[in-house]
C-alpha cells in the first residue's frame, strides 16, 4: 500500500528537545547554581549544561546569560510554544529559581512538588540502570513511581573514574537525562504514555543528601515480559497490541515530526491498570536519517533476516522511523501475543494484522484502522458466528439478584484473574456455551462490571448452594448440575 505522506518538520523536534534542555540546564546551572567564572567546581558544572551549545548553529544568540531567540526559531509552533511558556514563567515569583527556570518549558500544571516527594511514604526498591533508580512510593495511599539519579549506577561512577571530576559534576551530568525525560514525556500527551505526576530539582548542588537529589514522578506500572503477556486473556492481549497501534500512529504523526524509539524492547514498556505504556524515552530519535541514495535507507535485521527499505527523499528516509517502530513493536508484541488464543473466526483477520507488522507493508494509519476493526469485530460478537435467532436464545435457569460471593471459585483455561475463572462474554447466551464446554462448571453469575471492549464480566462456578441476595448480579445454574 502506498505511504500516505505527511507535513514534515525537518528541524522542529532536534530544536525543541535540545534546545529545551540546554536552557533548562543553563537556567539550573546558573540560577540554582549560582555559577561565576572564579570557581572551579562551578566551571566544572557549567560544563555539563553547556557542552553541547556550540553544536547547535543558528539558534539564537551564543551568549551564556541568552541561549536562544524565539524569532530565530522557523517553525510557528514551536516560536509560540517559546513565547507563550516564556509569558507564563514572567507570571511567577522571580525570586523562586526553580520555578522560573522550569516553567520556562515544562508544563505548569507541575503536580507534586519537592516537599511532596521528600513526604513519600513507603519507599520501596523496584529496579536501577545505567542512570535511574526507580522506586515505588506513596502520596496520600495512591502508588506512584519515583525516579532518581542512581550515583552507583554506571553513568555516575564512570563519569568520577574517567573524568576525575566531582561528584556534584557527575551527578549534574546524569541528571541531565531526567529533565530530558520530563520534558519529552510532558510533550508526548497520550493515553499509551506514562504521565508525569511532578518533579523536583533542588536549588543546590548535590551533595548527598535527600534535599539535593533531582527526581521525578510519574504512574506507577508493573514490568512487561513475554510470560506475563501469554498469561493474560487473549482479551487483555489485544488491548496490549491495540495500545501499541495507538502509540504507533501518535509518534508518526506527533507535532514534532515522526520519531523513532531506537531502543524498542519489552522493558520500555509498563503496564498501568491493563494499558500498555511507554516509560522509557531516553532513546527518542528527533529526525529521519539523513542519506544520498535510496541504499543509504536500508535498514537489516540480521536477526529476522529481513530488510526494511525506504526511499531517500530531499535527503532524508523518508518514512524510515515509521517502519523500524511497526517492525520492532511486531517482533516485540504482536507477533507474539495475538495469534496465542485468538478465536477462530477471528484469525484471518489477526494474520493480517501480523503480517502488517511483520513486513512493515502497511504504516501505522492503516494498522490502527485494522486494529480498530478487530477490536469491533470481538466486542460485537462478530466471532460468535451466529446465523439464526435460536442462535441467541438462552437455555439456563437464571435469578435476578443472587451471587455466590466467595464461594465455588476455581481456576479455568478461561481464567483472566488470579485463581477464579472470571470472564468475559457478549451475552449469556456465549456463558452458557462456555460452561457447557467444561466439565467442572456448574454455574455462573452474570455482573454488571464491563471490561475494556465492552463485554460482561461473569463468575464461573464450578458448584451450587444457598445464594446470598446482590442487586448487581444475576446467578445461572446449568441444567442437571448438581
Amino acid at each position: 500500500m502506498a505511504w500516505k505522506k505527511r507535513r514534515r518538520y525537518p528541524t522542529s523536534l532536534l530544536i525543541s528537545t535540545t534546545l529545551t534542555i540546554i536552557f533548562m540546564a543553563s537556567n539550573i546551572a546558573f540560577i540554582h547554581y549560582g555559577l561565576t567564572d572564579e570557581s572551579q567546581g562551578n566551571e566544572e558544572l557549567r560544563d555539563v549544561f553547556l557542552q553541547d551549545r556550540d553544536e547547535i548553529k543558528g539558534l539564537g544568540v551564543q551568549g551564556e546569560s541568552v541561549l536562544f531567540s524565539a524569532n530565530s526559531v522557523s517553525d510557528p509552533h514551536l516560536r509560540k510554544l517559546m513565547e507563550d511558556t516564556r509569558a507564563s514563567s514572567e507570571d511567577f515569583n522571580k525570586g523562586d529559581a526553580l520555578d522560573l527556570s522550569y516553567h520556562s518549558f515544562l508544563s505548569t500544571h507541575r503536580g507534586l512538588s519537592c516537599d511532596d516527594v521528600r513526604n513519600f511514604t513507603d519507599k520501596e526498591y523496584v529496579a536501577s540502570g545505567w542512570t535511574k533508580a526507580v522506586y515505588k512510593v506513596k502520596h496520600k495511599g495512591q502508588e506512584m513511581a519515583l525516579k532518581t539519579v542512581d550515583v552507583t549506577g554506571r553513568d555516575v561512577t564512570t563519569c568520577l573514574k574517567n573524568s576525575g571530576r566531582t561528584l556534584a559534576f557527575c551527578y549534574a551530568k546524569a541528571a541531565r537525562k531526567i529533565l530530558k525525560e520530563i520534558v519529552l514525556l510532558q510533550g508526548l500527551n497520550h493515553k499509551n504514555v506514562v504521565k508525569v505526576l511532578g518533579y523536583c530539582v533542588p536549588n543546590k548542588p548535590y551533595d548527598g543528601s535527600p534535599e539535593t537529589e533531582v527526581s521525578m514522578v510519574v504512574e506507577l506500572g508493573t514490568n512487561i515480559d513475554i510470560i506475563r503477556l501469554l498469561q493474560m486473556s487473549w482479551e487483555d492481549r489485544l488491548r496490549v497490541s491495540y495500545g501499541v497501534g495507538q502509540l504507533l500512529h501518535y509518534i508518526a504523526n506527533s507535532p514534532y515530526g515522526s520519531l523513532s524509539l531506537n531502543d524498542f524492547r519489552r522493558q520500555q514498556f509498563v503496564l498501568v491498570g491493563g494499558e500498555v505504556k511507554l516509560s522509557d524515552v531516553d532513546d527518542v530519535g528527533f529526525e529521519e536519517v539523513t542519506c544520498k541514495k535510496n541504499s543509504d535507507c536500508d535498514v537489516p535485521f540480521s536477526s529476522a533476516n529481513y530488510t526494511i527499505r525506504t526511499h531517500c527523499i530531499n535527503q532524508r528516509c523518508f518514512g524510515l522511523n515509521e517502519k523500524k517502530n511497526i517492525f520492532n513493536a511486531g517482533r516485540h508484541f504482536t507477533t507474539f501475543i495475538l495469534p496465542h488464543g485468538v478465536p477462530k473466526p477471528l484469525q484471518a483477520h489477526v494474520n493480517d494484522v501480523i503480517k502488517g507488522f511483520s513486513n512493515a507493508t502497511v504504516n501505522s494509519a492503516e494498522l490502527s484502522t485494522m486494529l480498530d476493526t478487530l477490536v469491533h469485530q470481538f466486542s460485537s460478537g462478530f466471532h460468535l458466528n451466529r446465523l439464526d435467532k435460536s442462535d441467541y436464545e438462552a437455555g439456563y435457569e437464571c435469578t435476578d439478584g443472587f451471587d455466590y460471593p466467595g464461594r465455588y471459585d476455581y481456576r479455568c483455561r478461561y481464567s483472566v484473574a488470579g485463581g477464579n475463572c472470571h470472564i468475559s462474554v457478549f451475552d449469556q447466551k456465549e456463558a452458557e456455551m462456555l460452561c457447557d464446554k467444561d466439565k467442572d462448571c456448574k454455574g455462573f453469575v452474570m455482573s454488571d462490571q464491563k471490561s475494556w471492549t465492552g463485554r460482561t464480566i461473569v463468575h464461573i462456578k464450578n458448584n451450587k448452594g444457598l445464594p446470598a441476595k446482590n442487586p448487581r448480579t444475576r446467578l445461572c445454574n446449568k441444567p442437571g448440575s448438581h
